[in-house]
């Protein structure tokens, strides 16, 4: 789904910023532009010297974009960043068995929002093997009054097994129509909510109700 949001940035902003929150290989760096300034949230330092090893990862030394990490956590550091300041917001934190949840709360958005232009878009890898997190998204997005789309990226090509792995994204803008883009012809559906709607927040979670009990892991197989 990635190639289809950036063409999408580059016909909104050719000289954007972006900020990704999760910097694991930088794999995402690749698909910038020369132009482009980027901003890593990154809580290991062990991550970014790894990353940062052209003899173990390519992505960021083959990537044309100017790019800085910070070290911390992501919504603290990000906090620090001129409000308005991004065209693109990325959260890709979600993989592991412990997901951070002070990343999905009611209090996290507004401060994500916050530091995205006007008329531009946050995007949220959800892949996970344990955890379903697209309606506890649909719920935020519903909450700051935001439009969410998610979308499904399965194998459907025999030839890109072995090349790519399936993955779960989800997309967010303040108005409908930035995210015209992403349709139904291309996989991408409206984002669930909750059964109950209650929105996560710095002093809710419920991690138990978006586990994944009985249906195969979407994004990870």
């Amino acid at each position: 789904p990635l190639p289809r949001v950036f063409a999408w940035l580059e016909r909104r902003a050719p000289r954007a910023r972006v900020a990704a929150i999760g910097l694991g290989a930088g794999s995402i760096a690749r698909y910038g532009r020369a132009g482009q300034d980027w901003t890593f949230y990154e809580i290991d330092p062990a991550v970014t010297r790894i990353a940062r090893d052209p003899d173990l990862f390519t992505f960021l030394s083959g990537s044309p974009i100017t790019y800085r990490v910070v070290q911390g956590d992501g919504r603290r550091s990000i906090a620090s960043a001129p409000d308005g300041g991004f065209d693109l917001l990325i959260l890709d934190a979600f993989g592991s068995d412990a997901i951070p949840t002070h990343l999905l709360t009611r209090e996290a958005f507004t401060l994500y929002f916050s530091k995205l232009a006007p008329r531009r878009m946050a995007l949220f890898h959800i892949s996970n093997r344990f955890q379903d997190l697209a309606p506890v998204l649909g719920d935020l997005a519903a909450d700051a009054g935001w439009s969410a789309r998610t979308i499904y990226d399965d194998i459907a090509n025999e030839a890109d097994r072995g090349e790519k792995f399936p993955s779960t994204w989800v997309a967010m803008a303040a108005d409908p129509s930035d995210l015209e883009d992403l349709t139904d012809n291309y996989g991408w559906k409206p984002c669930p909510r909750t059964d109950g709607g209650r929105v996560w927040s710095d002093d809710y979670a419920d991690i138990a109700g978006i586990l994944r009990w009985d249906r195969p892991a979407r994004g990870t197989e």
